[in-house]
């Protein structure tokens, strides 16, 4: 799926969130969102998944304007995004394998094949162990990985990781970058985090700030061949 932003405007009581955004992301892109608190990282990525509507300017999903959609047909274009966010979001009544396994089931997948799905997904990031483990029995890195095994669980064809390495100590944080690059092989990821991390090995880097954006290519010294 290649995304694009046309002109985005976003407004939050008046007060510009992102302003005359114009952006592409073709498919199978890897590109950081970077910039400071208030500078419209997290906005820009719900406009991208049409969570949010923009007030002005288009959103294009394989140059079809997200916004002329039906809400139905919206929601099952969205199928094809993942979200992994700040905090891990895991319900902490639930053990590891149910908190990845339950999106699937709400979205209509048959109990089998969503436990297979899950258990593919935590292997895939390396914690098949702690599937009957709650979320508190887990260190902070443990509890990214399951953050990321529930947005991969579903499939999808695009990534999006809300600031994935806050909180997390540098290496655990290198640990949790390798696991987003390995899983993202074959997908589009956009990851917003708040300055460039050389760990992440990323090629293209998006510099905003106030809302707009103000740099977008490679980052000084932060390239795939830094690390």
């Amino acid at each position: 799926m290649e995304l694009r932003l046309e002109g985005i405007a976003v407004r939050f009581d008046g007060a510009p969130a992102l302003s005359d955004v114009s952006v592409a992301f073709p498919f199978g892109a890897h590109v950081g969102i970077c910039g400071g608190p208030g500078s419209g990282k997290t906005t820009l990525l719900k406009v991208l998944a049409g969570l949010r509507r923009p007030d002005e300017g288009r959103v294009l999903w394989d140059g079809e304007d997200v916004w002329a959609l039906s809400p139905a047909t919206r929601r099952d274009r969205q199928a094809a995004f993942g979200m992994v966010f700040q905090s891990d979001a895991l319900f902490d009544s639930e053990t590891i394998l149910m908190n990845v396994e339950v999106p699937l089931l709400r979205r209509g997948v048959p109990a089998p094949e969503a436990r297979a799905r899950a258990l593919e997904a935590l292997g895939d990031v390396g914690i098949t162990e702690a599937a009957d483990l709650l979320p508190d029995q887990l260190s902070g890195g443990m509890r990214k990985r399951a953050g990321i095994a529930r947005a991969i669980a579903a499939r999808p064809k695009v990534l999006l990781a809300d600031d994935p390495l806050a909180g997390l100590d540098p290496s655990t944080a290198a640990q949790i970058a390798r696991v987003l690059r390995r899983v993202a092989q074959d997908r589009t990821l956009v990851l917003a985090v708040p300055d460039p991390l050389a760990q992440l090995r990323l090629p293209r880097w998006i510099r905003l700030e106030a809302g707009r954006i103000v740099e977008d290519g490679p980052a000084n010294g932060v390239t795939p061949d830094t690390v």
